[in-house]
């Protein structure tokens, strides 16, 4: 069957749940434009199977969306792709080109980015192309005459207005349930990627578990930067009615079907500083996890102040001890190697794990990476010296601390380097390099 234009998107597994929104988006659209989802997971032909597309599409869009760490791969596909499919046009999303914008399009070879959120401009922007071969919409950063221009979108998304996952595809996934976040932590991107935060409607939130619950989904599990601020005027302090409102429903509704709820657990956390008594009870009544997500992120007070987290290490333990209490056991998230982090920030991080060592309490060791368009992506990540490395391998040994570590590490490392050949561009550079326009 011959197509106008056709969309066909590639990602990995990390991906794969902002491209599932993406395709619901376009898909419960107007527009009539075949959609082709490709897991590069899955695919080891991924270019043949591409190319295959032009044979039944007179205009080919294909999008990526990646993460920083995913750029090596990328990069090769992209080569493969203008080599053998130069009319399709490119275009980037995801975290790494939202995050820099201008080594996507300069150094990449993307046509165009969608930065930020992409449901309204990716739609717009197929739509565009589709009628006038168009696709400098408002959403996108694209090279003009030498410079990056950004249209800005003057309007964050209505997460009400867009199915979460593509189900008529028989494709359900963790329901997000919030976007954005206030606290704007400087080594992450979701605030400068989406902004403040926003909230799926309880009523929509339970129409779409009920959904994945009648596709034979037993486990509900929900996206969101801190699942205890759901429905709060700032993400943090919790609106108690919004969340008992949003847990009784799904609680009630997923007893019909058999299932379970899971909340304050992966893919979600919890802020420390949402954590209180009124908040967890509720949880306690509702949720099947018993276990729950904290992201401390550092057992250091001046590291919490350096890195803008607005907490205290007073307000972990305050959140460890109230979920204890309640019979939750405790995952808790801590990150290493900042480059200010200091000998006796690293002490004090462990002597605050050691205080926990005979509690339900375990630790995911994360290392600082300088993530793209985040303050501190011009950052050197600082690798541990062995010493160290021992110190949390004993708590690994202990059963009392887990995580993929030391992979970041070599993904920070990589970092650097991309950065040093100029694919990857500062925070600052891409600064400087913007024409913005509202829209």
């Amino acid at each position: 069957m011959w197509s106008d234009t056709c969309f066909a998107i590639a990602f990995d597994k990390d991906n794969r749940y902002g491209v599932n929104a993406i395709i619901a988006a376009i898909e419960s659209s107007d527009l009539k434009i075949h959609v082709f989802r490709i897991p590069l997971y899955r695919a080891p032909h991924v270019i043949q199977s591409i190319a295959d597309l032009q044979k039944h599409c007179r205009k080919l869009v294909l999008g990526f969306s990646f993460m920083t760490y995913q750029l090596p791969m990328v990069m090769e596909l992209v080569r493969l792709v203008k080599l053998y499919i130069p009319n399709a046009l490119l275009v980037a999303g995801g975290p790494h080109a939202t995050g820099d914008p201008l080594g996507t399009l300069l150094k990449l070879g993307f046509d165009a980015v969608v930065y930020g959120e992409g449901e309204e401009t990716i739609i717009e922007l197929l739509r565009a192309y589709s009628e006038s071969g168009e696709f400098r919409v408002c959403g996108t950063a694209y090279i003009d005459d030498g410079r990056v221009v950004f249209k800005r979108r003057s309007r964050y998304v209505d997460l009400n207005l867009y199915p979460p996952f593509p189900y008529w595809r028989g494709i359900v996934n963790p329901i997000e349930i919030m976007r954005g976040c206030s606290s704007a932590c400087y080594f992450c991107q979701v605030t400068y990627s989406f902004g403040i935060p926003r909230y799926r409607s309880v009523e929509k939130v339970v129409e779409y578990a009920r959904i994945s619950l009648e596709r034979g989904l037993k486990d509900l599990r929900f996206i969101a930067p801190n699942s205890l601020g759901y429905g709060s005027r700032d993400g943090i302090k919790p609106n108690h009615d919004a969340l008992y409102s949003l847990l009784s429903n799904l609680h009630a509704l997923a007893k019909q079907y058999g299932g379970r709820v899971f909340f304050g657990t992966f893919p979600s956390e919890v802020r420390p500083d949402s954590v209180d008594e009124d908040s967890i009870k509720i949880l306690k009544t509702f949720v099947s996890n018993r276990r729950v997500i904290v992201g401390a992120q550092s057992g250091s007070n001046n590291v919490l102040k350096l890195i803008h987290r607005m907490h205290t290490v007073e307000d972990v333990e305050n959140a460890i001890d109230t979920l204890l209490k309640y019979g939750f056991g405790v995952d808790v998230d801590l990150i290493f190697g900042f480059p200010f982090e200091t000998e006796e920030d690293f002490e004090e991080t462990v002597r605050f794990m050691q205080r926990y060592i005979d509690k339900d309490v375990r630790f995911h060791l994360h290392t600082f990476m300088p993530l793209p368009g985040t303050p501190l992506s011009d950052a050197e990540a600082k690798l541990l010296d062995n010493k160290k490395k021992k110190i949390l391998a004993k708590f690994i040994g202990a059963g009392k601390a887990y995580g993929y570590w030391m992979e970041q590490e070599r993904i920070a490392m990589l970092i650097d380097e991309l950065r040093k050949k100029r694919i990857i561009y500062s925070f600052r550079d891409n600064m400087r390099s913007f024409r913005v326009s509202t829209c």
